[in-house]
């Protein structure tokens, strides 16, 4: 029967629902997880773990060493095999290993692949574990019906999925030697390990709303306004943000659009206000997308004048709805916010769709990478553009401004540079001109930088588009470690390169190339891409093909780790709260785990900038 599902002739459904249609009355559900999981691990576990002993780092290929003799061991004892004296077994299996390890060659892409797979037999593991914990007593599996109904089908849908990715393993491991031990469809198994859509509507659900819509969403979050305001209304009050003037319809206005609640408080900046602003405005004018942005100002502490006149500056900003006044959401609201929502003080997007389910707990991210394409702003959503075309990190970080975007469709060259040291920014830029010009390159050179010095040859950012720089690289690094439960593995190239990007914002100096032949750039600290381009005849003669960029990136590297810069210990800032918080990341320098500390910044804004 094991065999049966994970043969190649039947599709990962068909196989799922075999087994435990076979099964059902023979065994109970939970050990219908065990006898699967076991097959799995017989079939395919001794030569997996194999693979990763050969290529692991010397600390943990002992470790890796003890764990493959015990399972080749107790494979042998399960399939029936005559017990062999010690030296006997030690002998075969250093042959094993020997004869895989002559027969291996590292894949093309560096085992990256190979991560997905190894993360979903972890995810398949930690639910598993669950299941047994919560079912303690094993023998009403047998019979569903003495469990809550939810609970039941929460235990089905389970068991489902995790047969299902043992499958869908089981096929891609059977294909591995033909393709080169690399994962031909690791996006499928990814999107395995993140099926969590539809518990984000549960973890955060609005409760007691009266009806499937984003109105009555709304009314159960905020109620009846209070302080006798608009007195023998039942109907909840929305203020135009740019007209100031009340909308007594928000039962037709609302019903049946998708809703995005902005919940932040008085000390909301007014660049966050306007990067929202211009993907709301684009939205409206170029896709005509259907939903509102509704302000959901918190309010800590008493309201007084100089509250007032915060609260009238943000709302002047804004295009869309906000609550008719702060006072009027109660503690009831605020704690429900707080404690479920998971506000605290950074600005969050909740997205509510048309059926008034919370979709995304917090959209400001995919909202400042993505802008108008994250529509309609869910967690699918942002693991679809992610898989997409349109998911080049080149695009991402250059396309901070209209004009900059351009530029690559001009044949120009883009450089990005900045950094404190003023000195070596005039040197940079001198030889920059100087070997680009004699080489007939159009280009031109970025300056990124938020004080006010810099050189009149460049192009010079706003100080708003440079913030929305930084902001967009650490929410990039954050929504590519949520969608992809990546844990900072070291496999995830994007997050690699974003890691080394945001460590140039505490950088003295530091530079970014991107040229209209390539969809990647080459960026190092600055003393290193000072030397490439003084070194730049090397590779002149291959400036207008891909293999400039890829021989260019290579020199940057081994200056790199020749120089004293690159053993210096990397700084990543990020302002985020505890919900996005990165758990844990390995230094973009030297790769050992870096040390998370407290850093205490006052947010006091005196006036809306």
């Amino acid at each position: 029967m094991v065999e049966r599902v994970i043969s190649p002739g039947m599709d990962e459904h068909t196989s799922t629902l075999f087994f435990p249609e076979t099964l059902e009355n023979r065994y109970y559900m939970n050990s219908m997880l065990v006898l699967i999981q076991t097959s799995f691990a017989m079939e395919h576990g001794a030569w997996l773990l194999s693979l990763k002993y050969i290529f692991a780092d010397s600390s943990e290929q002992e470790d890796i060493n003890m764990v493959l003799k015990r399972v080749v061991s107790s494979t042998r004892t399960v399939r029936g095999k005559a017990k062999t004296d010690a030296a006997e077994f030690e002998t075969g299996f250093c042959i094993y290993i020997s004869l895989l390890s002559s027969t291996v060659r590292m894949p093309s892409d560096g085992w990256r692949s190979m991560e997905s797979l190894f993360n979903l037999i972890r995810a398949m593991l930690e639910v598993s574990e669950v299941i047994r914990f919560l079912v303690v007593d094993t023998s009403c599996i047998s019979n569903l019906r003495s469990l809550t109904d939810e609970f039941a089908d929460l235990l089905c849908l389970s068991v489902y999925w995790i047969v299902y990715g043992i499958a869908t393993c089981s096929s891609q491991c059977n294909a591995l030697p033909k393709n080169g031990y690399v994962i031909q469809d690791s996006q499928k198994l990814i999107y395995l390990v993140n099926l969590d859509d539809e518990k984000i509507k549960e973890a955060y659900k609005i409760p007691n709303k009266l009806g499937r819509d984003s109105y009555y969403a709304l009314m159960a979050i905020f109620g009846q306004p209070q302080l006798g305001h608009s007195e023998g209304s039942d109907e909840l009050k929305l203020c135009r943000c740019d007209r100031n003037d009340m909308d007594l319809s928000v039962s037709t206005t609302l019903r049946d659009k998708m809703l995005l609640l902005l919940i932040s408080g008085l000390d909301i900046s007014s660049n966050e206000v306007l990067f929202l602003r211009d993907t709301y405005i684009e939205s409206k004018t170029s896709v005509q997308q259907d939903y509102e942005i509704v302000w959901v100002p918190i309010l800590s502490g008493q309201w007084t004048t100089s509250s007032e006149e915060k609260c009238a500056k943000l709302s002047q900003m804004m295009s869309w709805y906000m609550i008719e006044h702060p006072n009027f959401i109660s503690e009831n609201t605020k704690k429900f916010i707080k404690h479920v929502w998971k506000f605290k003080r950074r600005p969050i997007v909740v997205a509510i769709d048309k059926d008034g389910d919370v979709v995304c707990p917090n959209g400001i991210h995919m909202m400042y990478i993505w802008g108008s394409k994250a529509f309609p702003f869910t967690l699918l959503r942002e693991r679809s553009l992610w898989n997409s075309t349109e998911a080049r990190l080149d695009s991402l970080v250059f396309d901070i401004d209209p004009n900059i975007t351009r530029m690559p469709e001009d044949g120009k060259w883009v450089i990005l540079y900045g950094g404190n040291d003023v000195e070596w920014s005039r040197k940079f830029t001198t030889q920059v001109r100087k070997v680009l010009s004699d080489a007939c390159i159009l280009m031109e050179m970025i300056y990124v930088r938020e004080n006010r010095e810099f050189d009149p040859q460049s192009y010079s950012l706003y100080l708003r588009k440079v913030r929305y720089f930084w902001t967009r690289l650490e929410s990039i690094l954050i929504s590519r470690y949520q969608s992809f439960n990546a844990r900072d593995s070291g496999t995830d190239p994007i997050l690699g390169e974003v890691k080394k990007l945001l460590s140039y914002k505490s950088a003295e100096t530091w530079a970014c190339l991107r040229t209209p032949s390539s969809d990647s750039m080459v960026h190092g600290l600055g003393d290193v891409m000072l030397q490439g381009f003084i070194k730049f005849e090397m590779w002149e003669r291959d400036v207008q093909t891909k293999e400039f960029v890829k021989e260019f990136q290579n020199h940057i590297e081994q200056l790199t780790r020749e120089s004293s810069s690159g053993l210096a210990c990397r700084r990543i800032i990020l302002h985020t709260d505890v919900r996005d918080a990165v758990e844990s990341l390995k230094c973009p320098s030297c790769d050992h785990s870096m040390e998370k500390k407290i850093r205490y910044g006052c947010c006091h804004i005196d006036e809306i900038e």
